[in-house]
């Protein structure tokens, strides 16, 4: 009963400190100098042709005329 004991106190144990290990583990990381920023999302140039194609298509999706019943 004793070593089972011992066991699961030393299985608490470990799992108690093994996030201090990683922790202690990581402390050396820094992080890199930025040389140059680099341009993620793209230019006005895009983002204006996003925008027309949006709303060219959303013309076109209300424009339709397609109020003739199917049963006739």
């Amino acid at each position: 009963m004793t070593l089972k004991k011992l066991t699961l106190a030393a299985s608490a144990a470990a799992l108690a400190l093994a996030p201090v290990g990683v922790q202690a583990a990581n402390a050396d990381r820094t992080s890199a100098p930025v040389s140059a920023e680099q341009e993620m999302g793209g230019g006005s140039s895009t983002l204006l042709a996003a925008v027309a194609v949006i709303v060219l298509g959303a013309f076109i999706f209300f424009a339709v005329d397609d109020d003739n019943p199917a049963s006739v």
